[in-house]
């Protein structure tokens, strides 16, 4: 049952935490906007003052999502830190203690603050985040485009080429697309043209590919394998072609780029077959620290304890900084699992546990180390 003390802990780790994330926020506005102020301007209607204004406002509201899902683990591990500290600094630690309750009881209420920002975070990852990843991916002064340059992709089911030169998110279309049709889909190497492509996503009645409109050259034109007839299709109009394949829009821009896509869509992205083993593997690896994300949070708040308040201490000060050079060593060892990760040293769910596991086993080592 938690009690008054437990809800005033509550109450300064989110108050903590929420000027934490208004105070950084507010940092990485103020820099990017000056720095990127001809951008907004270009989308300005005569120079007006208040258009350039709203604009940054858009612009900003929708990065804060992004920006909350990169601090929010600092700050997490940060508000806990602060909350220990304070009570150290106002001689809240010593009554508890004569009380006989134990130090490790004060950590439930932070445990419990912990679990609900990562609540919080998953939330913001699953839902918000993919809701609003054409506005988050749009230019600075146009807000209502969501035109991305397209990074070329070879499908690996269907042995096809797609690139184009540039891709609309919102309308899920490709201007000046180009698909090369490899042997021995046709008797040669073929590169098949439009200027507008439109990405129609599978249904119970038909797959998904790309319309390609003003194609050229035509479906008759093409001299297709019987095996491709499957892939390739004609389409509504005689001079539209339909062409089968799993890579979409969100394929074809930032596709390594895996934190505006649920988790849904990630484990979709990681049994596609278009993709290399590469990108698979990066897939696997982003997904495994998805999953590991909010135990690390949970983790080095319970770590921080024991150096915060730390046994026969001389200086909080020397605490607050001890604290740092550990989860700064922590977090080096995670970062040297994920490069063995990434460089096939070891497997992607190897990379990503194993800190749990190290961490896990550092937060029980160092518990005779805390003040009681």
């Amino acid at each position: 049952m938690f009690t008054t003390f437990d809800r005033y802990l509550l109450k300064r780790y989110f108050h903590v935490f929420v000027i934490g994330f208004i105070a950084t926020y507010g940092l990485y506005v103020v820099f990017d906007g000056f720095t990127n102020i001809d951008g907004f301007q270009s989308g300005t209607e005569e120079g007006s003052s208040t258009s350039l204004l709203w604009i940054m406002l858009e612009y900003y509201f929708y990065q804060s999502s992004i920006f909350f899902d990169m601090v929010s683990p600092i700050l997490t591990v940060l508000a806990g830190v602060v909350v220990f500290a304070l009570m150290v600094r106002h001689g809240e630690l010593n009554p508890v203690l004569s009380a006989g309750i134990p130090t490790y009881r004060l950590a439930i209420p932070l445990a419990l603050a912990t679990i609900i920002v990562n609540c919080v975070i998953c939330l913001n990852q699953e839902v918000i985040i993919p809701a609003i990843a054409d506005k988050v991916q749009a230019e600075r002064g146009d807000m209502g485009s969501s035109a991305q340059f397209v990074e070329p992709v070879y499908d690996f089911s269907t042995r096809i080429m797609i690139n184009g030169q540039e891709l609309f998110l919102t309308e899920q279309k490709m201007k000046n697309a180009e698909f090369v049709l490899s042997k021995p889909m046709v008797h040669d190497f073929v590169t098949v043209k439009s200027e507008t492509a439109i990405y129609q996503n599978q249904t119970e009645t038909s797959p998904g590919g790309w319309l390609l409109q003003q194609a050229s050259p035509s479906y008759q034109e093409l001299e297709i394998a019987e095996f491709a007839r499957e892939i390739i299709l004609p389409g509504p109009e005689p001079n539209e072609v339909f062409i089968v394949t799993d890579v979409g829009c969100d394929q074809l821009c930032n596709r390594n780029f895996s934190s505006l896509i649920s988790t849904a869509d990630l484990i979709a992205r990681i049994n596609n077959p278009s993709f290399s083993d590469l990108s698979i593997r990066k897939q696997k690896l982003d997904l495994h620290a998805r999953l590991t994300r909010p135990i690390m949070n949970l983790i080095a708040v319970l770590i921080s304890i024991p150096f915060v308040l730390r046994k026969e201490s001389r200086s909080l000060i020397l605490n607050i900084a001890i604290c740092a050079c550990v989860m700064g060593g922590l977090f080096g060892i995670s970062q040297c699992f994920h490069y063995m990760g990434a460089t096939k040293l070891i497997t992607p769910d190897q990379a990503a546990w194993f800190p749990v596991i190290t961490n896990g086993t550092l937060a029980a080592w160092f518990t005779n180390r805390v003040q009681t």
